[in-house]
This record gives C-alpha cells, structure tokens and sequence, in this order.
C-alpha cells in the first residue's frame, strides 16, 4: 500500500469518527437535540463508543476470514477514537447528570448494576489507551504489550452489558451490538482451535506414537496453553525456520510457511541499490522502482493496479543504497499471479515515454517533501556528510537536473545491466508450503534468462566530511550527530544495535534523561543505526533551540564519553535486549514483515545471520557494549550538522 493511500485511509477514518460529534453540534446549533438532549447526547456518545469499539475489534477477523491486511493499522486509531467518545460519554454523565456531586455519583455507581459495569469498561481502557504509543509498546515488549490488550474483549463485553442493562428490554440495538461483539469474538475463538489444532497435528504427525504419547503431549500442550507462557523471545509464529533455494538461471528463492492468515507476502529484491550507479546514473536505482509498476509489452499502463486490486492485494516499493524491493501481499488464491507479475516487470518493463515523463513530477514532489521535512532532510544531510566521497552519500532520488534530462535509453540501458535473474531474491512468506513457494518460482522466475551481474567495486568509506550550518526557514533548530559504524556481516552489529538503545531510544534512554529531562537542552532527541553492507551509520538528532547546539553537542559527547570510561550496567543491557526483542517481534508480526527481513538479509548479509540475530543479542555482554563504544564512537571521529533557524547567530 503506498503513503498516499494510507494517508487518505487515515483521513477518512478521521472524518469517519468526528461525523457523530459534529451531528451533535449541528443539533445543538439549530436547538435540535430532542425534548431531553442530555439523554440523547449521552445515549448517542454512549452508541458512538460501542460502534467504533466493534469496528477496531472487527479488523482482525477479517483478515483472518478473507486474509486482507491493508485495514490492520487502523485499529490504534479507532480504538484511541472509541476512547474520546467514551470519555465525553463519562462527562456529560458527571457535568450535566450530576453537576461534580461525587458523593451521588459513587451512590450510583453502587447501587446501579448497569453504572458499575459502565465504569468497569471505562477503567479497562485506560490502561490499553495509555500504552498505544509506539514508545510504550515498546518498553512493555511485544508479548506482555499483547497480552495487555486482550483486555479489550472484557471491555467491549462490559460496555455491551452497560447498554443492555440499561435499556432494559426496551430497545432491540443493544442485543445487535451483543450479537455481533459475539460474532467476532466467535471467530477469534475459531482461528485460535484452527491454530492449535495445526500445532497439535504437526506434533502428533508421526505414525510411531502411540495413543498414550498422543495423550500426553495433548495434555502437555493444553496445560501450557492455560498456563500462558510467552517465550521471551518472539520468532515467526507457527512456521518452522525459512528455506532457501537457488534455480538454475541464479535466483534465490527463499520461503517460509506462516499460516496466521490465508495471505502470502510475495517480494523481489534486486541487489542493486543507490552504490551501484555511476555519477552519470545518480537515481536511477529510485527511478526503476517508480516504473516498473507503469506497465511491460503485455500490461500497458494502469492494468498492474488493476490487476493487483482485482487479486484482492496491495503493493509497495522501496529502494535502499544496497538493494531495490518489490513487493506484493495478496490472497494465496494469488500466488502464483503475483510471482507471474513480478517477474514480469522484473525483466520486461517497457518504459512508455509518456509515464516516464509523468513519474518525473512524482519523483520532483518526493524531493520537495523530503527537503520540507527538517527531520528527513537532516538525515540526508548527515548521511551526506558522513560519507563526502562515497556513494552511500549521493541523495537516493537523485539530482534535479538530472532527473529532468532523463531519458529512455538511459533507464533502459542501467535496468538491462543490473535487472539480471543471479541478482534476484524472490521470497514468499504466507500461507503456502517451501514446496509450493519452489513451483511457483520454477514457473515464474526459473524462465528468466539474463548476463551475468555486474556489480561495481565499491569499498569502505576512507573518512568523514566537515561539518556543516544549514540555514533553514523553521523557528526551530536541529542538530545532527554521526559515526561510522559496524556494516552488517561484522559481529559488532548486535553490541551497536544495543548502544543505540542505550542511548537514545525512549524516555528512560541516556541522552534523553541528560539531554531533556535533566538539563532541558533539547525538546526531542533519538538514536538511530542503519547497519548498510559497507558501513553502518549510527546518528543522534535532537530539535532544539539554536543557544543549546554547543552545550547539547558538548553533552552528547560527554555521554558516549562515560560509556566508554565506564561501560553500561545490567539494568541498561536487560533494557536494551528487552527493547530488541519487542522491535524485532513488531517488525515480523505480519508476513509482509517477516519477508522483508528475509530479503534484507539476502541481500546485504546472509539469511542465517537473520534467523539467529536474537539469539546472538542475548549473547552480547555489557563489556562487549563498551568495546563497541571504544570502537566506533571517538571524540573527533563523528561528522556533525546543524539547521539553523534565519536570523540565528
């Protein structure tokens, strides 16, 4: 799905969920709130919760029901709505009901069956509404972070009772709210028996047990599953460890069976990215990902969206300095369409003039957002500066004048060269067996003739850039911080990934307890490390008032300067791992994720570094922490740049 979709899907959801308070304020406006308005508005605040609290609970069984993921984001949003209006709800009973009379109110919710239970669901969705944030998902941890908001049920349970209880049997809208929390609930039921039932008969699959093992292990599973044990570590759910196989002509097929839903994640990645262009070809990488959707000699152009919707799926790209990846989640009855069209635009695209001309005003827009975004344009502009005579500092999107000049032959000639079948990884991740995922590559891809690779030699950077003063329009400054780091495949990456946590990821990190809380240098300040396959980068950027750029500069030096003097302590390190775990449980919670990370890993390390990154985390110990440190993060071995605000001094 891309930004654009999902920004509009966000948009109507909010204009979705505002639509009740604004019929309200319309039927207070025209003194159109019937004979008793406080009543209505409370009935109608009250109904408007139930609804939207449904709907955000609807989300899952229909991805299980029809394997649909594009809605899943959404239900933060409708449950955080169903919030506010139960909260307004909550208010008109306390302002106009009772006028602040506590003692009454508590009298009520004694006596009154329908107010206590009402009160019950409330206080439940505090705690799920006060953990929504992506910060508190992941301090609590993906798993713990779950079991929290099962509370859900037991409080759209409650609201339900609410409602019935105090219409009595009056009105029959309640009951329909009861049947279908019901209805979801039953189907929720369903999935989890099916799933069960899956890892049951995987167990007990082998002819050589005998009923009584059988028995045994059922009990042995069955008390487990009371009992609600969560490894501490979350992997792929019920899949066994991803296959990885090689065609003839060259490409990687690498598949995995995840049967949380019938969907499969189908995804080509190209290992070819934004270091594998020469100057006279600065974003062309970026530019291929823009067309290859717009049509082949079989697909004129429009007929691959159309084609993908009519599968019932979705569709994104992305390219990175070490590799472009293209990517489909569609219904399993899609398979082996989607592998077909893939492979398709893989090798055929056809680069119809006229769509090339109009991607240009596309790729033009992504330039201006990324240059209107101070914190996206801080990153360019860091990345820039750390690697001044490396590819890994050309801007992905390329050069205006250049995109401007671009011509057909010139994409062509670069898509020939590097869109070869030894450069592809295709992977599948979803509802289907290693088997099935390997025909379906044999029919698609195994087809695809092509050279050899030719892949440009490119090194480690040599040195770092000097530092820079942007001047920029916003009130406010930022500052930018970066060091050269661990590139992926070199063992230091897990220490380095635990460091960025330790010092700048979440309120209780390092340079935010300093930084923010304790001297009030900064208003924001975060770490961040992107582990590329020549060099990894590790920065820290912070939005601050122009006075603080020396003092905070002169603190974060001081902080990594005391990780290094005395390394970090246990309670940090058990943080940082807790914080890994969680991260990388959210980055492989759906299919599409868990490909990704496959990909990733073909493409820039190898596939068992991947499947074994969390077991080789929990191995890094406090003093291999500080050697990272010692390592990577110097006094005078870090590129800096600031974006000052005019008229600043």
């Amino acid at each position: 799905m891309s930004r654009r979709v999902r920004v509009a899907l966000k948009a109507g959801v909010w204009l979705v969920c505002l639509s009740p308070l604004a019929k309200l304020f319309y039927g207070f406006w025209t003194d159109d709130l019937t004979a008793n308005p406080i009543s209505y508005v409370t009935n109608e605040l009250g109904q408007t919760t139930l609804r939207l609290l449904l709907l955000s609970l609807a989300l899952t069984p229909l991805r299980i029901l029809f394997g649909w993921g594009w809605q899943m984001p959404l239900r933060r949003l409708l449950g955080l709505f169903a919030f506010f209006y139960v909260c307004l709800h909550l208010s008109v009973w306390v302002v106009l009901d009772h006028f602040f009379d506590w003692r009454e109110m508590g009298a009520d919710i004694v006596k009154r069956p329908y107010i206590t239970v009402g009160m019950l669901a409330f206080t439940l969705l505090v705690p799920l509404t006060a953990t929504s944030t992506t910060g508190m998902i992941k301090r609590l941890g993906a798993a713990r972070w779950r079991r929290l908001h099962r509370l859900v049920y037991a409080a759209a349970v409650a609201g339900c009772l609410h409602f019935i209880w105090l219409a009595k049997k009056v009105r029959p809208d309640p009951w329909v709210y009861a049947a279908i929390l019901a209805l979801l609930l039953g189907i929720r039921v369903w999935d989890s028996a099916r799933r069960f039932a899956r890892r049951r008969d995987h167990l007990l699959g082998s002819s050589a047990m005998d009923s009584t093992a059988r028995l045994l292990v059922f009990l042995v599973l069955l008390l487990t599953g009371c009992a609600g044990v969560t490894p501490r570590a979350p992997g792929p759910p019920d899949a066994a460890a991803p296959t990885r196989h090689v065609l003839p002509n060259g490409v990687v097929v690498i598949s995995q069976e995840h049967r949380a839903s019938d969907i499969v994640a189908v995804q080509l990645w190209l290992r070819v990215g934004g270091r594998d262009e020469a100057p006279a070809e600065l974003g062309l990488s970026h530019y291929l990902e823009h067309m290859l959707f717009k049509g082949t000699p079989t697909r004129p152009p429009g007929s691959i969206d159309t084609e993908i919707e009519g599968l019932g799926g979705n569709s994104n790209a992305f390219t990175s300095y070490d590799f472009t990846h293209y990517d489909l989640v569609v219904p399993l009855s899609g398979l082996r369409a989607a592998a077909a069209l893939l492979a398709d635009i893989a090798v055929n695209a056809a680069f119809v003039p006229a769509e090339l001309e109009s991607e240009k005003k596309v790729v033009f827009e992504e330039m201006n957002l990324t240059e209107d975004d101070p914190e996206r344009f801080l990153q360019r502009r860091l990345t820039e500066a750390a690697y001044p005579a490396h590819p890994y500092g050309r801007p992905l999107l390329g050069t205006r004048e250049f995109v401007k000049n671009l011509t057909r032959e010139t994409l062509n000639a670069y898509y020939k060269k590097h869109y070869v079948p030894a450069n592809m990884v295709l992977v599948v991740v979803g509802a289907v067996t290693p088997a099935q995922a390997r025909d379906v590559a044999a029919e698609t891809f195994g087809r695809l003739t092509g050279p050899a690779p030719v892949r440009p030699a490119v090194g480690p950077p040599t040195r770092r850039g000097a530092p820079q003063d942007v001047r920029r329009s916003e009130r406010q400054a930022y500052l930018g911080i970066a060091w050269h780091a661990a590139p992926t495949g070199n063992t230091d990456i897990y220490a380095v990934d635990l460091l960025t946590y330790i010092l700048g990821d979440g309120p209780s990190s390092r340079l935010n307890q300093v930084l923010r809380e304790q001297r009030g240098l900064v208003q924001t300040i975060d770490a961040s490390y992107i582990p590329r396959q020549l060099s990894g980068l590790v920065s820290v950027t912070a939005r601050l008032d122009a006075k603080n750029f020396d003092a905070a500069e002169a603190a974060v030096r001081e902080i990594v300067r005391r990780v290094r003097d005395e390394g970090v302590t246990s309670a940090e390190r058990e943080r940082a791992i807790t914080t890994a775990e969680s991260s990388y449980a959210f980055d492989i919670e759906t299919v599409e994720g868990l490909a990704k990370a496959y990909g990733q890993a073909e493409t820039t390390w190898t596939l068992q570094d991947e499947v074994h990154y969390l077991e080789r985390v929990r191995r890094v110990s406090a003093e291999q922490i500080r050697a990272a440190a010692r390592t990577y993060f110097g006094d005078d071995n870090y590129v800096r740049v600031r974006f000052l605000p005019e008229g600043a001094r």
